[in-house]
């Protein structure tokens, strides 16, 4: 090679050619990163840029933190060819309003009146299923159940219902019996996911008398199965509509491929 004298001739490196780079009309292959707020348009970005073989969708659940990732990753390593990794797409399906309330609550305790507001508040996501309390059940219970420093606990005894009668007795006088139904079960019927389908959840409805006051909380059964079931509708939405496979697991696109 012919060097004209006063010049010298130097080999680009990689990072040289990406800096000349930016001075062209359009990139020399697509990179980026972005994040979609919905199934739809992340179905409707993969479709646009995947590529065969080297297209993949990856899903990072943690099912008890409620946390559900998924990102595709469209210069991907394939069987027989090798991609940069640098052009993905990232979407993280929206928590419903009633999902973020219902576990924001979860084994937290409530006074009467808390638990009260709280049902009238939710009372639509109460589900009616047999050998359940219906809404309407469940905020009277709340608001009809009383206890007082006068009385003190003396049993509980399972309905057929499902339900348990509690009995407080009068110190003044022991055959006088306040009565009051408290519910141990119920269910519920929300959506994990915004715009997404309802799943029913059961719950356990605790309490506890101390000095006279009577506290509430209640206990979500296996929501993580139910996020989980979310998770995999959503999921085979996704690669229905996509004609790819849901890997399971971590892409780490911070690490070396």
């Amino acid at each position: 090679m012919m060097v004209p004298n006063g010049y010298q001739a130097k080999v680009l490196t990689d990072l040289k050619l990406q800096d000349l780079e930016k001075h062209l009309d359009a990139p020399l292959r697509k990179r980026g990163k972005v994040v979609l707020h919905d199934a739809a348009s992340f179905i409707h970005y993969i479709n646009l840029h995947k590529a065969d073989g080297v297209t993949s969708i990856y899903c990072d659940a943690d099912y008890q933190a409620s946390k559900v990732d998924l990102i595709a990753i469209f210069n991907d390593q394939g069987t027989d060819k090798t991609g940069w990794r640098d052009h993905t797409a990232a979407y993280s399906p929206l928590q419903s309003v009633e999902w973020k309330r219902w576990i924001g609550q979860n084994r937290k305790t409530f006074t009467q009146v808390e638990f009260a507001l709280f049902i009238e508040d939710n009372l639509q996501d109460i589900a009616s299923v047999e050998g359940m309390p219906t809404g309407t059940q469940m905020l009277e219970m709340a608001m009809n159940l009383e206890a007082n420093q006068d009385s003190r606990f003396k049993s509980n005894i399972r309905l057929q219902s499902g339900g348990t009668e509690l009995a407080f007795v009068q110190k003044e006088d022991d055959a006088t019996l306040e009565k009051m139904r408290l519910f141990e079960r119920f269910s519920i019927g929300i959506p994990p996911f915004f715009n997404g389908s309802s799943f029913r959840i059961d719950a356990r409805l605790r309490y506890r008398v101390r000095d006279g006051k009577l506290t509430f909380w209640f206990e979500l059964i296996r929501e993580d199965k139910v996020l989980q079931a979310a998770a995999e509708e959503e999921i085979g939405k996704i690669a229905e509509a996509t004609g790819l496979t849901i890997l399971q697991g971590n892409p780490r696109l911070g690490q070396a491929a």
